[in-house]
């Protein structure tokens, strides 16, 4: 399942802003920042947590009946008004990276929606950060993350690459691993991709010239990073191909984000 565009940028900003405040939610919280609020730094994990939601204390009959669900779950069992209709089957992957400021990354899929004219209501996101129960990934009780994406990847049939900038040496999503693994089973699987440019890069790229933006989407697999080294030497054993150096893997990345990029100029 998937959370409606429309929930995320009014409801969940909203309950956001409530819960938290300016001073922690602004322009510059990225969805790191908002892990460790809702489930603690990584050497105090869960020690502390953060009901925002009702995530952390509803309880999950997939675990035992232990608390806590995920984000998807929680506001899918909400009662309030508007909560209704937010959750439902997923239309779109998103393939994206946690280093993303939040409010940035609610405007691009806004923006999205807006250019590829589509109901924000019936647009419905598969991202990791809501639909996974971080009760179990962060704790390492599922860690088969290359089944789990590649799964649900096949199974929605369409991925939208949200990236932050277009000159990959600036790019969070060109050194993550994972968003870079996304993309090689889109490619390998032949599913349709599309690209989601956040606002300000995008209004850069409209005034850059086909020639450098070529020379500027560089992708290099073997140099991206997973946070888990397992992940990274499965993922890159995985896509590395015959040289050892993923020149296959590269070429078609690159290939894609230029065919998308030249969509982008095409309006």
């Amino acid at each position: 399942q998937g959370v409606s565009v429309d929930f995320l940028v009014s409801t969940f900003d909203t309950k956001l802003n409530e819960a938290f405040g300016s001073e922690f939610y602004n322009e510059e919280t990225t969805f790191h920042d908002l892990e460790e609020k809702l489930w603690g730094p990584a050497d105090k994990r869960f020690q502390q947590t953060n009901d925002f939601l009702g995530h952390a204390t509803m309880k999950n009959r997939d675990r035992g009946g232990k608390e806590g669900v995920s984000l998807c779950t929680a506001i899918a069992s909400a009662s309030e008004p508007e909560f209704k209709d937010a959750v439902s089957d997923a239309t779109h992957f998103i393939s994206w990276a946690w280093r993303y400021p939040v409010k940035k990354f609610l405007r691009t899929l806004a923006e999205y929606c807006e250019t590829r004219d589509l109901n924000r209501r019936k647009t419905f996101l598969w991202i990791c950060f809501f639909c996974n129960d971080q009760f179990e990934w962060l704790s390492g009780e599922k860690n088969d993350g290359a089944e789990v994406f590649g799964g649900m990847l096949r199974q929605i049939g369409r991925m939208v690459c949200v990236v932050d900038d277009y000159i990959a040496a600036e790019a969070i999503y060109f050194s993550r691993l994972w968003t870079i693994f996304e993309v090689y089973t889109a490619y390998v699987e032949k599913i349709d991709v599309d690209l989601a440019l956040m606002v300000d890069s995008k209004e850069r790229l409209l005034k850059d010239t086909v020639e450098n933006i070529q020379k500027k989407i560089v992708v290099d697999v073997m140099s991206a990073k997973a946070t888990k080294p397992a992940d990274e030497t499965f993922i890159k054993e995985l896509i590395a191909g015959p040289d050892g150096v993923a020149s296959e893997t590269n070429t078609a990345a690159k290939l894609l984000f230029v065919n998308m990029i030249a969509r982008q100029l095409m309006g």
